[in-house]
């Protein structure tokens, strides 16, 4: 069974906002992304959905901006919030609540240098959140180079070609 397209939005949006919590948690000393064209790709490790590769287009400002979301959706959404770094290493637990389900979460972010990460994420939700009680995923990214001249800083475009300004998105009211 493949995911909806907003189940899939909310899967690479929702990677984009944890390292923007990680990085708003005042942890100085982990990388902060290189401005660029970045490539993620992204797939549950139960293997039903398939990897999902987008590219986001990140400067200063757009990781500013997406470091003060992740905050505000942190502190809204989550009654535990636990970010603990270890050399180029962070490791995040959360409680936190997404629609009418509890998640738990256990998230792993290695960074190699200020171009390339990796997240490991394992979240139970209870009662189940669409369909699934535990999910597994990994997200690896990359700098590429320089963003196109298509595509501005928050850009995000996913495989299926769907674009959205994760920086617009982080500045609309909720």
């Amino acid at each position: 069974m493949r995911p909806t397209l907003a189940a899939r939005t909310c899967l690479v949006v929702g990677a984009s906002i944890t390292i923007a919590a990680v990085q708003a948690a005042g942890l100085e000393d982990l990388p902060k992304r290189k401005p660029g064209l970045w490539e993620m790709s992204m797939v549950s490790a139960e293997g039903k959905q398939g990897q999902m590769t987008s590219r986001v287009c990140i400067d200063a400002a757009t990781d500013a901006a997406l470091t003060r979301f992740g905050l505000g959706m942190m502190n809204q959404m989550c009654s535990k919030r636990d970010i603990r770094v270890s050399g180029n290493v962070a490791t995040i637990d959360m409680v936190c609540k997404i629609g009418e389900s509890q998640q738990t979460s256990h998230s792993t972010i290695t960074y190699t240098g200020n171009n390339a990460y990796r997240i490991d994420v394992r979240a139970h939700f209870e009662p189940p959140f669409l369909g699934k009680s535990d999910s597994t995923m990994t997200q690896a990214a990359r700098w590429t180079g320089a963003c196109p001249a298509d595509m501005k800083p928050g850009d995000l475009v996913m495989g299926n070609g769907m674009r959205i300004n994760l920086k617009d998105m982080a500045a609309a009211k909720p």
